[in-house]
Order: C-alpha cells, then structure tokens, then sequence
C-alpha cells in the first residue's frame, strides 16, 4: 500500500476544503467578463476564492481569472495584482489586467499547464523513489530565485509549499498563489494565522512576528519544501495544530537520518533554513539562492551527466531508426526506447515517463495528436519533453500544441534530421 502524506495540509486562514463547497461558483460558464474573458469552467478554489479558465476573445489566448467569494472580508484583489504586477521572473505568473464584473473584482492572469510539486512528491512516494538531487536543487533555486525578487518588492508570500509550486512541460518552476500576500512591514499587525500549518514557521503558528520578518517565515516554508523534496517526508508529522506545536518544542530533525548521502553544504543550508529561531535562519532569499548555485554547479563539475529516458514511437522503422540515432549521438548518454503505436507507448509511459518523447504524429490507429491529448487528460508525461513529427500541422492544431505546453515541432521535409538535432540540442541545453 502506498505511504500517505501527513493529514495536516488544510490553511489555518479559513475553513477547510471540505467545508469550503459552496453551492454555485462565482462567475458562470459562458459569462464574459469586461466585454472580452469568457468563462469555460473552475480551475479550483480554497477559503478565499476562485480561479476560472478563460478565453482572452481579443488575443486568442487561454487565461486564468482570479475573484474572492463575495461574502469575503479580506484586502481588496487588486493590492494582490499590483504585487504581482510588480514581478518579473519566469518563476512567477503575469499579470494581465484587473476588473470589476457584477461588483466583483478579478485578475486576469497567466494560465499556467502543468502539475503540482505535490503531486509529483505524491507519485514518487507512491512509486517508493526519491527525486534525482540535482532535480531538487533545480527546483528549490527557481523558486528562492522568485522569493527573492517577492522580497525585494518588500512583500511575503506566507504560503510557500510543493502544492503552489508548478512544474510546466517546458521545465519552467512557477511559485503560485498569491491569496495571502502581505507587506512585511504589516507582518507584525496581521490578525489571523495564514498559511499552510505543516510549512509555516513556529512565530507563524503563534501569530508572533516581529515587523519585517516576512522574508524568514517563506525562508522557513523553503526549508521544509526542501527537506521533503530531498526525503520524500515532513520534518514535522502532526495530526494537529496542538501536536505540531509540541513537536518544535523538540530540537529539529537531522536530514541526514533519512538522506545520508546529501552534500554537507546542501544539509547545513537546509538546517539553517528549518531553523526554529528565526535569527538563526538563513536571513535572506538572496542567501539561499547563492548556496543553491554553489550546489548545481558543484554538482555539474562532479557528477556524470545524467542519463536521459528517450522514447520513440514511429510505426515506420527506417524513420524510427533515424530518431532514435538522432537521439543516442546528440543526448548521449541516453537509453533509448522504440515502439510503433499509441497504444504500446501509453503502457510505456505508465510503467516509467521518459524524459524526452519523439512522437510521429502519422502514426496508423490513435495518432499522435490523440495521444498528446490523452496524456495531458490522464495527467501522464507531464514532465515528459515531447517533440512532434509531423507533415503538417493545421493552425488549430499548432494552437492546441501550445496550449498543452508542446513547443519543440518538427515538421517532415528535407532536412528533418537536422530539424530534430536542434531540437534534442535545444532540450539538451537546457
């Protein structure tokens, strides 16, 4: 039986998840907001509000709305579209546009596709495997990289965990949820506890933060994202607040217990980032991205490359032949796996997701457009790079690539070999 993650995930700001069902959604299904984003259905919801998945009708483009439940007394939307708005970092969504519609205000943000941190930790604890380190450094610097630029605009996110961190097809790292957003020079003054009880730090779960100490409360969440990235577990397991707070009354746990293998600089970082003294915290985003490089370049310098998961699937074998070649000399090392179908190459990618996908779209039966499609429905491949061969492609079909976040395209002529060689050169370079 799989291992389940801890029962304490729920924001200590709200009601939980299941008392949240409310009895209809904030915007309907086809209403058009601002003469222009038409609603196509709820993307989720939490204690403050909604997000919805739109159509931009003047750009042509996919967008996600945010708004607060009507009956929430909280700080205007729009103090959380300035803050943002205020960012730039491909580790953090755009913001497009506010709005008010029928009293209610909106952000018309970037849509992001992609899965949760979350659950790919929850896969790989159900899988039994750990996340490969450099992995988890690559992850961890992108978003203390967006932290640090949250900083320096003078505002904490209060909510840092693997459930608001979004890994994209592309590889990008993208912080989410800004809902609890707040000045830290107002830290001080808040009057509810926010946040994510198993992530937030002890002055957190006390409501006792001292002005400008933002910064170290998503210090601290950091920490414990990258402990469990690193062991698969919290540092902390409780089944509630009360017992949560007994447990840092007790010295913190040593990383190493469960990962002894872990670089001594990457487990001191750690343990300073878990600290439960906050003066005894690493002080600054700034701080733990410059120990996160240190480690991802030390790394590079000593560590094999990593061995790449190809798969190709071309009904046609001499054509295969020559992807799987293209494959081997410009990924090396790289193992490499072949198959004729989609049928064939879905029970593939159930049993273990490559790295890369090189994907005839001609393929006789399921073609590789209706594969795409249902790997994106079922949630599979989601960190798969796929690459599309195909003789052509119609706009909608381009369009609907790029909406699930396919970019590498490779279209059938003359000179397809090397189209495919800078594509795998692009990826590799990555």
């Amino acid at each position: 039986m799989a291992e389940e993650r801890p029962a304490l995930q729920r924001t200590v700001e709200g009601e939980s998840d299941t008392e949240l069902k409310r009895a209809a959604d904030i915007f309907r299904v086809g209403e058009v907001l601002g003469g222009n984003y038409e609603i196509r259905g709820a993307l989720g919801e939490g204690a403050m509000g909604q997000v919805f998945d739109a159509t931009d009708r003047a750009l042509g483009r996919r967008v996600a709305i945010k708004a607060n439940w009507p009956e929430i007394n909280g700080p205007p939307l729009r103090n959380e579209a300035r803050g943002l708005a205020a960012f730039q970092h491909s580790s953090l969504v755009t913001v497009y546009t506010v709005g008010v519609h029928r009293g209610i205000e909106y952000i018309v943000l970037e849509r992001i596709y992609g899965v949760s941190l979350e659950q790919v930790l929850d896969q790989r604890l159900a899988e039994a495997r750990r996340m490969d380190l450099d992995e988890a450094l690559r992850i961890l610097l992108a978003v203390a990289e967006a932290l640090a630029v949250v900083h320096r605009t003078g505002l904490a996110h209060r909510d840092v965990k693997p459930a608001n961190i979004m890994l994209t097809p592309d590889r990008r790292v993208v912080l989410m949820d800004f809902g609890l957003v707040l000045p830290q020079f107002d830290m001080s003054r808040q009057r509810l506890i926010a946040g994510s009880p198993p992530y937030m730090a002890p002055e957190a779960l006390m409501n006792d933060m001292s002005t400008g100490a933002g910064q170290l409360v998503d210090i601290f969440s950091l920490g414990v994202t990258a402990y469990e990235l690193l062991t698969g577990h919290l540092p902390r397991d409780a089944e509630s607040l009360e017992e949560l707070l007994r447990q840092y009354a007790e010295p913190n746990p040593d990383i190493r217990e469960l990962r002894p293998d872990l670089p001594e600089r990457l487990v001191k970082l750690v343990h300073e980032m878990i600290e439960k003294e906050p003066a005894a915290r690493a002080q600054s985003a700034d701080e733990v991205v410059w120990e996160l490089k240190a480690l991802l370049e030390g790394g590079r310098r000593s560590v094999q490359p990593t061995r790449r998961r190809v798969l190709v699937v071309d009904a046609e074998p001499e054509s295969s032949e020559i992807l799987a070649r293209c494959a081997r000399q410009t990924l090396k090392p790289a193992e490499v796996v072949a198959l004729q179908d989609g049928d064939a190459a879905i029970a593939e990618i159930r049993r273990q997701e490559p790295d890369v996908l090189l994907l005839d779209f001609d393929l006789p039966g399921l073609t590789g457009m209706q594969l795409c499609t249902y790997l994106r429905g079922e949630g599979l491949a989601m960190r798969t790079i796929i690459v599309p061969v195909a003789t052509a492609l119609s706009p909608r079909e381009e369009q609907l690539l790029q909406t699930m976040g396919i970019e590498e395209v490779v279209l059938k002529g003359p000179d397809t070999t090397k189209q495919i060689v800078n594509a795998l050169e692009r990826i590799r370079a990555r």
